[in-house]
């Protein structure tokens, strides 16, 4: 559990004032002042040192950065370039490695068997899996703007919206859902 509440430093804002590949970043709920986290369990957060493939995904009020809230931005190809991340362009979300365990935010489409347990909509985890379905976008948040910002680079610290590249649904957190974990009331999230 220690490992996975170790203070983690995000990257600091550049002189172009735009997010990077390559980028330490928490992902904030502006609404809830909730941020993106791993979802551990009792069990995981005393036998693991490590977060493990799946891992759940809410949003918590614990916003200090630490392994289980801290992403970093990837590109496709497995490869880091230093340049601005842009409006419409797919990359993946990843979890640091070490103790995060370098698992990539991931979802699919809704099913029967494979959903978030509350709201009955589309799953989000952390997986070691990289594949289609890992895939994301940064939408502008102002619809009347998105044609527009297409290919610009995003600015960091600008409300924005995760788009799900497979199910083209945005990240969502449903905070009418609420759970208790080790750190704290936390708030499903979904596509």
């Amino acid at each position: 559990m220690k490992s996975l509440l170790q203070s983690e430093k995000l990257s600091d804002r550049r002189e172009n004032g735009f997010l990077n590949f390559g980028d330490k970043i928490s992902v904030q709920h502006i609404a809830s002042g909730t941020v993106l986290s791993a979802k551990v369990s009792d069990h995981q957060s005393v036998a693991f040192s490590q977060l493990g493939s799946p891992c759940d995904i809410s949003t918590s009020f614990m916003t200090d950065p630490c392994p289980r809230n801290v992403f970093q931005i990837c590109s496709i190809d497995g490869v880091i370039p230093k340049k601005p991340l842009c409006y419409g362009q797919k990359f993946l979300l990843k979890t640091l490695p070490g103790a995060g365990g370098e698992l990539n935010l991931w979802s699919d489409r809704a099913t029967f068997t494979k959903c978030a347990p509350a709201s009955r909509l589309p799953i989000v985890q952390l997986q070691s899996d990289s594949s289609w379905n890992a895939v994301w976008q940064v939408v502008c948040k102002n619809p009347q703007m998105r044609m527009e910002m297409v290919g610009k680079p995003v600015v960091a610290g600008l409300p924005i919206i995760l788009n799900h590249c497979k199910t083209n649904q945005h990240l969502a957190c449903m905070s009418q859902y609420q759970h208790r974990t080790p750190y704290g009331k936390e708030m499903e999230v979904c596509c």
